[in-house]
């Protein structure tokens, strides 16, 4: 019988090792950061400083609209995303923010520490069951001209509460259906306007999920991630990441949206350039580079290994694609309970294509003590000034990081 017993306990035992190995060491080795120096700030030849304003907390994600000079941001309640962020299973509506507003933040117009900026209105559009309210994550845009005027179109991943059909209000416990997430399509007439008037919701089936959007060549078409798949709720959500569970959606005005890859572990801010859909992962590491086939479907050529779980990536002037990532990324999820005092690390990285056609990156840019930089999901470089801007989906600031001179 003891022989027997230990046979069995082996059998566990490697049965557990494999699991593992299979299943739970990227997550593991990216979460606590295992076998990484994170270095200190001052070993980077940056100026960075903290840009504290009610307006600019929470910002989960930015676009630069080269046109203009106007940076986009998508900010929320610091507070409040501890509450409602469907992506993060928190689904207490009483604790919904309130003002997630879309920020026009003019980086030529420096204002003391700041820079000029307005919270766009929304005029005319209606919200949830008439709140007016947005629940916003991830955007991005692209610079139109219209009428002889430079404008912009905005494109927002909308983390609204599902309504109850038979009284058209919010399920009063959403953990039960989850959220009902939309994409929308707003237009803003000119670098000063003060609202943005809204074009189109996209209310999909195929729209689960949804972590972020990039434009193809225009508003009305763009590929999306769904971090967690089609599992909005339940125990296939909670271990998507290990399932790999999500996917990447294509959508067009008109056409609707389908899905064109999947197998992904928690798919994050993808970003299309040069005719190539970039998808990062939070949870194994690294970016998978597809081409965009003429049907629209992505035929995947590349993947570059990139040992950090990845958020948002973004494009810059020149081509050079910008990685928010996490050193720790355990860090960035106690965050949460307490962003007023919390100091997670943070990085950047930056992703250059080369002459050969294939990908190579750099760490640019790393915050070991979280002296300054916020628990950064998104980095936008500015290609005229060298600047970089860094925001969050949980911290109360946003940084901008001078070059040295």
């Amino acid at each position: 019988m003891a022989g027997l017993l230990l046979k069995i306990g082996l059998s566990v035992v490697v049965l557990l090792a494999i699991a593992f190995q299979v299943l739970l060491k990227d997550l593991v080795w990216l979460g606590f950061g295992f076998g990484k120096h994170i270095q200190l700030l001052s070993d980077f030849p940056y100026e960075c400083r903290r840009i504290h304003d009610p307006r600019l907390q929470a910002c989960e994600d930015m676009w630069l609209s080269e046109k203009t000079r106007v940076l986009y941001l998508a900010c929320s309640d610091s507070i409040a995303r501890n509450h409602w962020l469907p992506n993060n299973h928190k689904f207490n509506l009483t604790g919904r923010s309130q003002r997630d507003a879309i920020v026009a933040l003019h980086i030529d117009s420096p204002s003391g520490n700041s820079f000029k900026y307005r919270a766009l209105q929304t005029p005319g559009y209606t919200g949830t069951a008439g709140d007016g309210l947005l629940d916003l994550v991830g955007l991005t845009g692209i610079d139109v001209h219209v009428e002889g005027e430079d404008r912009v179109e905005l494109l927002l991943v909308n983390n609204r509460p599902s309504l109850d059909p038979d009284t058209g209000m919010p399920f009063p416990d959403q953990s039960a259906v989850g959220g009902n997430a939309t994409i929308e399509l707003f237009e803003v007439r000119s670098s000063e306007a003060e609202e943005m008037n809204h074009f189109h919701t996209w209310a999909d089936g195929a729209i689960t999920t949804p972590n972020n959007i990039a434009v193809v060549s225009s508003s009305k078409e763009f590929y999306m991630t769904n971090d967690h798949g089609s599992n909005k709720v339940g125990l296939k959500s909670h271990i998507g990441a290990l399932l790999g569970s999500g996917d990447v959606v294509f959508c067009s005005l008109g056409k609707g949206c389908n899905r064109v890859s999947k197998d992904h572990k928690f798919p994050n801010g993808l970003c299309q350039h040069g005719g190539l859909v970039y998808v990062p992962s939070s949870a194994m590491g690294g970016v998978q580079v597809f081409r965009i086939k003429e049907d629209n479907g992505l035929e995947k050529i590349e993947d570059i290994s990139i040992d950090y779980g990845l958020d948002n990536l973004s494009v810059d002037a020149d081509g050079d694609i910008y990685a928010a990532v996490f050193p720790k990324g355990i860090e960035i999820f106690k965050a949460f309970f307490d962003p007023f005092n919390a100091r997670p690390p943070s990085t950047v990285l930056r992703i250059r294509k080369g002459d050969d056609g294939r990908h190579s990156w750099e760490k640019i840019l790393e915050d070991a003590n979280g002296e300054v930089l916020p628990g950064t999901t998104t980095a936008v470089h500015d290609a005229k000034t060298g600047r970089l801007f860094l925001s969050s989906v949980i911290s109360p600031f946003i940084t901008v990081c001078e070059p040295r001179s």
